[in-house]
């Protein structure tokens, strides 16, 4: 395993995956679950790379990851976030959702040696809370927007140092953009097999 990158790894992956029809995170590609692809290609970053969900046994063949629970009842990103930066490794966290499978190691990497308490991208003026970087001196606020019931990411956003990442910078080290491929429905998945099978791409 390749390691050296000072930052952790945060997959999230307790979605309730209503509009897949199953549990979209264990849905299989070439006999591997989304969860898995991505550990296995983030693990490869980061000797610190957490599974966050409410059921950490059903992930027990992913190697190379800490399984983890939520911290807090509530189902929403923001409890994974809170989660990923009480018990991370480093400073710096790049959290995922499990349903972005496709995420590329070298945008991963360019993000990492950007400054700001957040990172993220930012493709077709959409914002990619679940593709990015957040640092443990976050986790302060989180909570308290989180114990006020205020579970939206973004909204935290004003208030924070962001550095965005604009799709042409994103291209650079993600020509197709395979990082914001996000399958949350049947025909999502079959949108994103074609794509791959278009550009010849191989997992």
């Amino acid at each position: 395993m390749k390691t050296g990158c000072e930052f952790s790894v945060a997959i999230l992956a307790g979605g309730q995956s209503r509009r897949f029809g199953r549990d979209k995170t264990l849905a299989a590609i070439n006999g591997r679950s989304l969860t898995s692809i991505l550990a296995n290609n983030l693990s490869a970053l980061s000797d610190d790379t957490m599974v966050i969900c409410k059921n950490p046994g059903k992930f027990s063949d992913v190697k190379n990851v800490r399984l983890l629970t939520d911290t807090y009842d509530k189902q929403c990103p923001l409890v994974g976030i809170i989660t990923a930066l009480l018990n991370s490794k480093y400073e710096k966290v790049f959290v995922v959702s499990a349903d972005t499978p496709f995420v590329q190691e070298k945008l991963v990497k360019h993000m990492s040696l950007k400054e700001g308490d957040v990172v993220l991208p930012k493709t077709d003026d959409k914002i990619h809370t679940l593709t990015g970087f957040y640092s443990k001196n976050l986790l302060t606020g989180f909570e308290k927007q989180y114990f006020k019931g205020n579970y939206r990411i973004i909204d935290a956003m004003d208030e924070i140092d962001v550095t965005y990442v604009d799709e042409e910078e994103c291209r650079q080290y993600d020509e197709h953009l395979l990082s914001f491929i996000n399958i949350n429905t049947q025909k999502d998945y079959k949108d994103a097999m074609e794509v791959l099978e278009k550009i010849g791409y191989t997992l």
